[in-house]
């Protein structure tokens, strides 16, 4: 799997303190992007998840996040990381992807990922369609899929909230995790 970077303890990315993922590659190249870094695909990234994860204490996160760059640009290696993570008894996987849930369908490989997958973000980022508000979701476009309905009260308050953002430091390079509104991107590409 190509992992461009997790970070632990994020609370910006669903509910509870999540361990989050980011990939890179995604073909889209959404207009406003967040994750433009992310788009183009970095081989010398590429990662074995189990190798990778294995000395991450996976009971100590309320979840995992999954975003990109777009994970299921290599379903093959996405559907590895969903398994391990279930194997290893996590029971709230959250994956951003720009593909919707009817093409994922088509696909058998990308199809059998989500037998593993517990929340699913569906749909390309459409900057006109962003509302500045849902702190789960970038544009109003964007569907939030329980396919663990088992969630959905788990879920809801942080639904409800307002977007928030969480910085952290690497190296001297600033990062901002979570759905930010317009003027924290702003704000944001003036420090960093």
């Amino acid at each position: 799997m190509r992992i461009e970077r997790t970070l632990s303890f994020v609370k910006t990315l669903g509910p509870g303190e999540r361990l989050c993922i980011w990939t890179n590659g995604c073909p889209r190249r959404c207009k406003g992007c967040v994750s433009e870094r992310l788009q183009e695909v970095n081989p010398s990234t590429e990662r074995d998840v189990e190798e990778y994860f294995k000395d991450f204490d996976l009971s100590l996160y309320d979840g995992v996040t999954i975003s990109g760059g777009d994970p299921f640009m290599d379903p093959s290696e996405l559907l590895k990381a969903v398994k391990y993570f279930k194997s290893r008894g996590v029971k709230d996987i959250l994956v951003y992807t720009g593909y919707l849930l009817e093409e994922i369908k088509q696909n058998e490989t990308m199809n059998e990922c989500l037998k593993y997958i517990d929340v699913l973000i569906d749909g390309p980022f459409i900057e006109e369609e962003n509302d500045n508000k849902h702190n789960l979701i970038g544009s109003l476009n964007q569907r939030i899929i329980f396919l663990n309905e088992s969630l959905k009260d788990k879920y809801e308050a942080y639904i409800k909230s307002e977007r928030h953002m969480d910085e952290y430091k690497r190296g001297n390079k600033l990062i901002g995790v979570g759905i930010p509104t317009r003027e924290y991107i702003e704000e944001f590409k003036k420090r960093s």
